[in-house]
């Protein structure tokens, strides 16, 4: 097993990006609708920033992630802008590239484990990364109707706990608008096989 977090460590840097987060509805939102509009945007693009932590091992990393109906590409960059792990996704293949390698599998979550040693669910968050829970998914709101946390019930998830912030308005192709997290906190506590790990999520811009 490759362990990528030695070699993002030693090549990003910890950023602190000047942006002012969105601060959500004003007034209660119809939970109904707003999960049917998120369940709608299939085509988006998110910008920000990405830290992981596993164990005693942590990267943070500037985020690209651009999603076409679940085929998708996922770009990790360094403060110059640097590509240092890109992710592409297709219903044929995933290939990674990192450190000058790449590598392929049929899917991307064996993929990802066999060059990070993380277990990521990688179909189940393209959903979560949009306030939208799973069927079987537990869920509680905030004040105003939006998803606030959930814990994870689809097979292979191992009871990942997530949880949102800092909603903001973002504009449809059709002229409406949707309310999606700009903070997404993803923890799976220890287990026997594998150490604590969490991924925090802080998306700037918002593109459907």
């Amino acid at each position: 097993m490759i362990r990528l977090f030695s070699v993002l460590i030693a090549l990003c840097f910890l950023l602190s990006a000047c942006t002012t987060a969105p601060k959500g509805p004003q007034t209660a939102v119809n939970l109904t609708a707003q999960l049917e509009k998120v369940a709608e945007v299939s085509t988006w693009q998110m910008r920000g920033k990405i830290a992981f932590r596993q164990g005693k091992d942590a990267a943070s990393l500037n985020l690209v992630w651009k999603n076409d109906s679940g085929d998708f590409d996922f770009r990790l960059t360094n403060f110059l802008g640097v590509s240092l792990v890109t992710l592409s996704v297709t219903d044929e293949e995933s290939v990674l590239e990192a450190d000058g390698e790449t590598y392929s599998d049929a899917l991307p979550e064996p993929l990802i484990y066999q060059i990070t040693g993380m277990v990521i669910p990688v179909e189940p968050l393209l959903s979560w990364v949009k306030g939208l829970p799973l069927e079987g998914d537990k869920f509680t709101l905030t004040e105003k109707g939006l998803v606030d946390t959930l814990e994870s019930d689809c097979k292979g998830c191992r009871h990942w706990h997530v949880a949102y912030g800092n909603y903001g308005s973002v504009l449809m192709g059709n002229e409406e608008s949707v309310w999606l997290p700009h903070s997404i906190t993803l923890t799976q506590n220890e287990t026997p096989d594998m150490p604590k790990t969490q991924l925090k999520i802080k998306i700037y811009q918002w593109t459907l």
